[in-house]
């Protein structure tokens, strides 16, 4: 039995047997049938009642049983229909009327249902909400008095979409597996509509919840409901979390390479669960998850969910949400390059060669506009081949699929020329993989010799597959386009065979083609006629010449779809055996992709290229924030940024508005920037590789889960000093602020004494403060150094600089800044009455926490 959780509808495995054919009555092809609004106190009845009267709802019932956990839509006629529980289900879900049908002995059942050519609209809204929908469609033209055979051929859940209408070009849509074995926690993912997937193992839940954060699946599948309680707060409302039966696992799947024994049972278990999850939805598990590919967090820079979040790497957290490092790196034309892009900013490279590498590349093409131009063009007219493969694999391509293909592989030829001619080493190399042996040049003659040029969008329309494609379908298409002609020729044959100059072919949907002849003239039509109808001034007749000629052409177009239908499935089989080579190659157009768009940015914005050391360092000269250059609106004010081994720790002071906050974020995003490959806003800039970065940036509660402004930072900074390395790169802003001044003076000093002790091990740190306390740990501590960002005191108020400089500063202005708010002149003037007699109190000097007390202090569950 499925088992409901708040967030999403678990599933348990059921049994996947088809329904035999029933016999029933010939209405179930009607829209709507016997349909009557549902009232209060109607005979409704249940499914396994109404199923002892009614052959169309047994059916139904027996589909259900197949998939339980989903809300069932059945084809009948121009409608989808659900019936009982479903309906309701339906019916308030996306706001329709519930009705019933008549379902035998007196009893009516609940109905609701949704026009066939609007169902992709309804099933958008049925995703949204997480919500899992089976697709039961008619396998047989409706007939009289025999039930049409209906079966599930799609089961949609919001992690397995692969219809272009439900996806986000620009965006991966994951599906997730948690497996727990021998101690281990494994993660197997995969994007089912580019048939890509990877596995990893996470040692703890912190980094259990960076891999989840860095993914975003939109459905989560775990054995045990233990893993629901631990995985929901990871990952929000916004996935569906569904239970599987791991012991049902079938036969063990083989997993990468790369992994320590201890490891291997959890990293199968996983694989293996998500596998058998897919096969049951009709995809094919077992083929995507043989790709899948060791993700190892070891090898990308660690980013946390809160600092994902702090520096706006994929969306901005401000009122413009467009503003992120995403849009401002987004200059890319194809919907893989686009995901491509968005997946080395989640997992900048640790890897000096590759990033290096990639420097080379983005080099290469800032220094040739013109060739970047020219790939860009082609790139702009290639299609999300990724996706349509994807479809093809699970046969749910279409002609238009296929005639999107075909453009691309054509603009894929055109962008290998351009890379070819370029004579660089590594673009001879990308227009080798775009070549695929030549693999991509036959399918696009294949596609050009088979499709039209602008085929129907759906197969059942006709006309998809070229006539001289095949001879037999070039009959059927000749003898629709040419029906006038054959029944004129057969007409004028049987005028002279008869010798009744004045007989005529005609046709109603009644009887049919028939010849026609005057009263007077029917008895000199021949015995082999057959008398079809008798009018009062004319005669009606068929015989077996016309008898054939309309049954071939009456069937055409059934026997030109069904030839069509037979031509197109053996090209999905032709495309599909290909298949790795064509995601090869659309890897490499991805790539290349990026890499233009990183050069036309880099072109576009004075970015330099970055020099990448494996030493811990960051020395920026005048370096920009990308996204506040970008969408600001004013002239951005550069400033340095230099630490190292003898400077570990930067201790920023100086006024609201003065700029601290943005100077942190820009030191992160810089060290992003370079690590994903990409060149950065600065005039000279040489970064280290940067393991973890970890942000305590903002003030913000969480009011669900019971947790004030002060917890949140708390738990926040727990984490950072928990887990951050040598290699990490801090950045810590008014850490404190949350409580009384004096707890938050003495927590801000235990944090920085803390890290400032740890010598060799201290990670690289940007502390941004309005403590001016704090400055004087300097003199104690020599790998501390003070800055603080200039202000000129004008007779109408402070001007901020927003340049930083060596020292510290002893002023907040942070009434000054009250009053460029806008607050009430009295509130100002009194607020400024009230400072002055508070400076002139005598101070109590707090105690430096030690190292031990704040380990007590900040101990915190999260």
């Amino acid at each position: 039995m499925g088992l409901g959780w708040p967030g999403g509808v678990t599933v348990r495995k059921t049994s996947s047997g088809r329904p035999a054919p029933h016999e029933g009555h010939a209405t179930d092809g009607r829209a709507q049938e016997a349909a009557s609004p549902v009232e209060a106190g109607s005979a409704t009845v249940a499914l396994d009642v109404a199923a002892q009267g009614s052959p169309l709802i047994a059916q139904y019932g027996e589909l259900k049983a197949q998939h339980p956990e989903a809300l069932l839509l059945s084809r009948v006629g121009d409608f989808y229909e659900a019936y009982g529980a479903d309906a309701s289900e339906l019916a308030d879900a996306v706001k329709i009327i519930l009705t019933s049908k008549e379902c035998g002995k007196g009893c009516r059942v609940a109905m609701a249902g949704v026009p066939h050519h609007h169902l992709d609209r309804y099933l958008a809204k049925l995703l949204r909400q997480r919500r899992v929908v089976a697709i039961a469609e008619q396998m047989e033209p409706p007939a009289a008095n025999r039930l049409v055979r209906r079966e599930v051929l799609r089961v949609l859940t919001p992690g397995t979409v692969l219809e272009d209408q439900f996806l986000v070009p620009e965006s991966n849509n994951y599906i997730c597996a948690l497996a727990v074995a021998g101690g281990m926690t494994a993660v197997a993912s995969a994007d089912v509509s580019t048939a890509s997937a990877a596995v990893c193992i996470a040692r703890d839940d912190d980094e259990l919840a960076c891999e989840l954060d860095r993914i975003e699946p939109a459905e989560l599948i775990v054995e045990a409901e233990e893993d629901v309680e631990r995985i929901r707060p990871m990952v929000g409302e916004q996935c569906r979390i569904a239970l599987e039966d791991g012991e049902a696992v079938g036969e063990p799947v083989k997993i990468p390479e790369g992994f320590a024994r201890e490891e291997q049972a959890a990293a199968r278990a996983a694989l293996g669960l998500l596998a058998c999850y897919l096969d049951r939805l009709k995809l094919d598990g077992r083929a995507i998850m043989a790709s899948a590919a060791r993700s190892d967090s070891s090898s990308v820079m660690t980013i946390d969910p809160a600092t994902r979040r702090h520096l706006d790497l994929l969306q901005g957290s401000g009122e413009n949400r467009s503003a992120s490092l995403l849009a401002v790196l987004s200059r890319t034309r194809s919907p893989m390059g686009s995901r491509l892009l968005t997946s080395w900013l989640c997992a900048p490279s640790l890897d000096v060669q590759l990033i290096r590498a990639r420097h080379d590349r983005v080099a290469f093409f800032v220094d040739r506009p013109s060739l970047r131009f020219a790939l860009q063009g082609c790139l702009a007219k290639i299609g999300d081949v990724e996706r349509i493969v994807s479809k093809v694999a699970a046969r749910r391509a279409g002609p238009r699929d296929l005639a999107a293909l075909r453009a691309s592989l054509e603009a894929a030829a055109r962008l290998r020329a351009e890379l070819e001619r370029s004579g660089d080493e590594a673009c001879v190399q990308l227009a080798a993989a775009t070549a695929a042996d030549g693999v991509l040049e036959r399918l696009a003659g294949i596609l050009e010799t088979a499709l039209v040029d602008d085929p129907p969008p759906l197969l059942a329309d006709g006309g998809a597959i070229r006539p001289d494609h095949s001879a037999e379908l070039g009959e059927l298409v000749k003898l629709r386009a040419h029906a006038r002609d054959r029944l004129l020729g057969l007409e004028e044959e049987t005028r002279a065979r008869t010798g009744i100059k004045a007989l005529k072919i005609r046709y109603t949907q009644a009887f049919g083609y028939y010849y026609e002849v005057t009263r007077a003239q029917a008895a000199s039509m021949p015995a082999s006629f057959l008398r079809r109808q008798s009018l009062v001034n004319a005669e009606r007749f068929t015989d077996g010449d016309l008898k054939q000629l309309e049954s071939d052409i009456l069937t055409a177009r059934t026997r030109q779809i069904e030839v069509e239908r037979v031509l197109f499935e053996a090209l999905l089989v032709k495309l599909d055996a290909v298949r790795h080579a064509i995601l090869g190659a659309a890897r490499a157009i991805a790539q290349t992709d990026v890499y233009c768009s990183l050069a036309q940015v880099a072109g576009e914005r004075r970015y330099v290229r970055p020099t990448v050391v494996a030493q811990s360092v960051l020395h920026v000269e005048n370096g920009r924030h990308p996204i506040l250059e970008t969408f600001g609106g004013v002239d951005f004010v550069p400033n340095d940024c230099h630490i190292d081994a003898e400077r570990r720790f930067l201790c920023i002071t100086g006024p609201n508005m003065g700029g601290k906050s943005t100077f942190l974020r820009q030191a992160a995003l810089l060290a992003v920037l370079a690590q994903i490959g990409s060149f950065v806003p600065a005039t000279r800039a040489t970064i280290g590789l940067v393991e973890r970065l970890f942000t305590r940036i903002g003030a913000g509660d969480d009011i669900a889960a019971g947790r004030s402004t002060f917890y949140v930072e708390m738990a926040e900074m727990a984490l950072i000093l928990r887990r951050c390395t040598p290699r990490s790169l801090l950045l810590i802003d008014e850490v404190g602020r949350g409580t009384g001044t004096t707890d938050g003076l003495a927590i801000a000093q235990a944090i920085s004494e803390y890290l400032l002790r740890l010598d060799s091990a201290m990670p690289m740190i940007l502390f941004a403060t309005h403590f001016h306390e704090l400055v004087s740990l300097s003199s104690v501590f020599p790998m501390m150094e003070n800055l603080h960002v200039a202000v000129a005191d004008e007779e109408a108020g402070p001007v901020f600089s927003h340049r930083l400089l060596p020292g510290s500063s002893n002023r907040s202005y942070g009434i000054a800044v009250a009053k460029m708010a806008g607050l009430p002149e009295e509130v100002v003037a009194r607020a400024g009455d009230i400072a002055a007699e508070i400076e002139r109190r005598p101070q109590p000097q707090p105690r430096p926490a030690r190292h031990r007390s704040l380990e007590g202090q900040l101990e915190l569950d999260v």
